[in-house]
């Protein structure tokens, strides 16, 4: 199976997704080819044109830029195509100019780095002496990420060329790549597993360089199956990338992102790494190291959006508070500050989008349609295009989102690139079958098949998915359409006529001979629903279908009713997927419809859930100093349990410190006095794997020694298990 091809779809007229796909496109064009090589032609002492630079991480003195260039050459490289298929030749001759102009000035760039630097083929808008510092080691306080640059330079390259036929683009990727050859030929192993490894903390007590490096293993791989699979030097130097310590770790199934206080971004795009090895060499544990990563993101690290990424474990500068993993499960404190970067849920959408193709888990797409309604449908900024870097799903009150026009991070690059492709992880092709992964509105022109699908039912404003399927002759074939785990009570009519609307693997197949048109409709059950906060049972998301609702006001008031009865306060208001708190003012609201610098609340307080019973309860107090800090728990070896810990309330010191069974750190805790958890205590879901077929554990608390320092343990007032109620 395999997604659709880009010139085989197009946007549905009318449409949200037509409207941010348009917005983008008038962002793009706003930007000028002079502007977009202002950083490279700079760094090569080159005339900039009288062009006014970019700003934030694309100004001339930030210490990374040029990432940027590389994203708007895949955006404009990809839109490109999808113009043409609408028909849209004056924009899509636009952006062609744009790409090829900047293509040619990076040419000129690469010319010109070919006199004075070591090796041929140089190409960036930081100073090679950048790259010297990443093989050396060297770490000042700025966080060096050339190799995350000059990968989206690479990527957008090769898009100019594989969607606008610019063989220029090709030769550039291919002089970087010889570029980049040579740079690491002069590396041992050894060298190289320390300049690309990416964990903050790897159970020692010093600072560990950390760079990150991008998606530099499935880029690489990439251009080689783009050429063919016939330069092994290309696939020399993509297997360079792939880190043993991080493909052992997914091929075993154990999760230590946490623990190692990884970034989430990073290991995601390594993990699409991964997958693009399989498709190059039919290695399997490679596509299985994949699986395991996805469940471990639906099982212990999504937000209530489904996108990833928040506060880490340990204290700076492992915790810079947006952008890591913490351990699975643990959101309490991962939602106490900004979260959820927009570049994970972009990727996060692209890798299970190659996955569903590989292995036909639904689970992967139940996840996308959320994720691409909750998250990447509010990411955009309706004033100006300037995507959202974070977004704020706080347990505190009063989150917002903030747009600045003026950025050019991460995550203003993949919202440029990614609005370009809103029709991606729609439609599949297996043999002559096709499948309805996603109920967007779109259009799907099989040509080599005359076969063509629409969707038009504006869902989820609407609740039912319509697909009309439109074939020149009569054939038989299937089409799959998906039912969402959460839609309980689903009905399909085909041309009127109910079917059997029982899914297999999250499929119902309809099986026919196709001829001139046929309708289906897909009626979903869009209820009220809710999550509670894996470890604080006090804490509730609230979903309608789909959709994930906040609170559009400035101060929610907690909730004295239990959750179940909370939702019956919502009163359904006409026409629209928003909810009114009865008796207030409260309109309860879709991600995408609440404007900037809105206040809103996705979590609802309310009583703790009936979510686990304590079976036991200890403390210090009556123990000798030396056997402190350590217990013998009870624990139910059939079900999921928890750790519950309340402390004593803290001075003004940091306190760190490792939680942990007979075989390995369960958890990593750090503590002040101004991020004090609520009620003092904190809830641990402890690992299936650390209480099945046991009675008893196991719980010891050692400091942390972390950057030179042996941190205390905060004072333990009690300390608890409890089963799950399930």
């Amino acid at each position: 199976m395999k997604p659709v091809s880009y010139y085989d779809i197009k946007y549905l007229p009318n449409s949200t997704l037509k409207e941010k796909f348009e917005r983008n496109i008038n962002w793009m064009l706003s930007l000028t080819p002079d502007q977009l090589l202002y950083n490279y032609r700079k760094n090569a002492g080159m005339d900039t044109k009288g062009a006014t630079p970019l700003t934030i991480w694309e100004s001339p003195d930030w210490f990374f830029r040029g990432h940027f260039t590389g994203h708007y050459l895949s955006g404009a490289s990809r839109s490109f195509v999808e113009l043409n298929n609408m028909e849209d030749t004056d924009e899509a001759n636009q952006l062609k100019q744009r790409i090829d102009k900047i293509v040619e000035g990076l040419k000129e760039v690469q010319e010109k780095f070919d006199t004075f630097e070591e090796f041929p083929g140089y190409l960036c808008a930081e100073p090679s002496k950048r790259f010297d510092d990443v093989e050396k080691l060297r770490f000042n306080g700025n966080h060096y990420v050339p190799y995350y640059a000059v990968q989206k330079l690479m990527d957008g390259l090769m898009d100019a060329y594989e969607f606008t036929g610019n063989k220029t683009a090709m030769e550039l990727t291919e002089n970087m790549t010889h570029y980049f050859e040579k740079r690491m030929a002069r590396l041992t192993q050894d060298q190289i597993d320390a300049m690309i490894d990416t964990r903050w903390y790897q159970g020692k007590g010093h600072y560990v360089y950390h760079q990150e490096f991008g998606a530099m293993h499935r880029t690489l791989l990439r251009l080689y199956e783009l050429n063919g699979k016939k330069e092994q030097d290309v696939l020399d130097l993509a297997e360079k990338f792939d880190r043993k310590w991080f493909r052992d770790m997914l091929i075993k199934d154990d999760d230590e992102l946490g623990y190692y206080s990884c970034h989430s971004n990073t290991e995601l795009v390594c993990a699409e790494g991964m997958l693009e090895y399989y498709h190059v060499t039919g290695d399997e544990k490679y596509k299985q190291g994949v699986v395991n990563f996805m469940n471990w993101m639906h099982n212990g690290h999504e937000l209530p959006t489904k996108g990833i990424s928040g506060r880490s474990a340990y204290p700076a500068p492992a915790d810079y508070g947006s952008e890591l993993y913490d351990y699975p499960e643990m959101f309490f404190k991962h939602l106490s500050k900004l979260n959820g970067e927009s570049c994970c849920s972009h990727d996060l959408n692209f890798l299970s989008s190659e996955l569903f193709a590989d292995t036909k888990d639904a689970t992967l797409m139940d996840d996308y349609e959320m994720r691409f309604i909750n998250a990447i449908m509010a990411q955009q900024n309706n004033d100006s295009a300037i995507a959202e870097y974070l977004y704020n799903l706080s347990v505190a009150p009063n989150s917002t989102k903030e747009f600045d026009r003026g950025g050019f991070w991460c995550c203003v690059g993949s919202g440029t690139e990614r609005h370009s492709t809103l029709v991606d992880g729609i439609y599949y092709e297996d043999g002559n079958d096709v499948y309805v992964a996603q109920y967007f509105d779109s259009i799907l022109n099989l040509k080599d098949k005359g076969l063509t699908i629409t969707q038009d039912s504006h869902y989820p404003d609407q609740h039912f998915a319509h697909v009309t399927v439109e074939s020149d002759k009569d054939q038989e074939f299937t089409v799959y359409v998906r039912v969402p785990k959460w839609s309980a009570e689903t009905t399909i009519t085909v041309d009127g006529k109910e079917i059997n609307a029982e899914p297999k693997n999250g499929f119902v197949a309809i099986t026919r001979t196709w001829g001139k048109k046929s309708e289906i409709r897909v009626n979903l059950d869009f209820q009220l629903r809710y999550q509670t906060l894996a470890d604080r049972f006090n804490r509730v998301a609230i979903y309608y279908g789909p959709i994930l609702l906040a609170a559009q006001t400035k101060d929610l008031p907690a909730s004295t009713k239990p959750a179940a009865e909370y939702l019956e306060d919502l009163v359904k208001v006409e026409g629209k997927n928003n909810f009114r708190l009865a008796g207030t003012d409260i309109i309860f609201k879709t991600l995408p419809e609440i404007p900037a610098d809105t206040p809103y609340n996705v979590y609802v307080k309310v009583p703790d859930e009936d979510v686990a019973t304590t079976i036991d309860t200890q403390n210090d107090s009556d123990k000798p100093a030396n056997e402190q800090h350590s217990w013998t728990l009870a624990v139910d070896p059939d079900k999921k349990n928890y750790l519950k810990i309340t402390y004593d309330y803290l001075d003004g010191d940091i306190y760190s410190f490792q939680i942990q069974d007979d075989n390995k750190v369960l958890f990593t805790q750090t503590m002040k006095n101004d991020e004090w958890p609520e009620d003092s205590y904190y809830i641990y879901p402890l690992p299936i794997d650390a209480t099945k077929g046991k009675n008893k554990i196991n719980i010891k608390i050692t400091p942390l020694d972390y950057e030179s320092l042996n941190f205390d343990i905060a004072n333990i007032n009690k300390i608890e298990t409890m089963v799950s109620n399930k």
